[in-house]
């Protein structure tokens, strides 16, 4: 079985972050890291479901290798981390504050971090 790769640098992170939403603006919501309708985790490798919703640094996280759990946290190779330092590490950046902010604030940086 080939083994998934994932982004890796903070530009194509924030490419696919970009792809990912554009593809399912539906799914991003910067309310909840995860919102899913059975309350379950979302594996990586998972597409969204109907009603599945995920912020910024959700998106970061599920599309970077990570498990996203139903209460902030990701899950990765036995470690658990807090989602937002999860994604925040994948983009090089100095902290966690873009995750609490604003979409259309997220958005910008993700476009400046890909070269958009």
């Amino acid at each position: 079985m080939p083994k998934t790769t994932y982004p890796r640098t903070p530009a194509e992170v924030a490419a696919a972050v970009l792809d990912a939403i554009d593809t399912h603006p539906e799914a991003f919501d910067m309310t909840a890291w995860l919102s899913t309708p059975d309350g379950r985790s979302l594996a990586p490798e998972t597409e969204p479901s109907c009603g599945t919703t995920m912020c910024g640094g959700g998106w970061v996280a599920h599309l970077t290798g990570w498990t996203l759990g139903p209460r902030r946290y990701a899950y990765k190779d036995g470690v658990d981390r807090l989602t937002e330092e999860v994604a925040a590490e994948a983009l090089d950046l100095p902290d966690t504050a873009l995750f609490h902010g604003t979409a259309e604030a997220l958005l910008t940086r993700l476009r400046e971090i890909a070269g958009r």
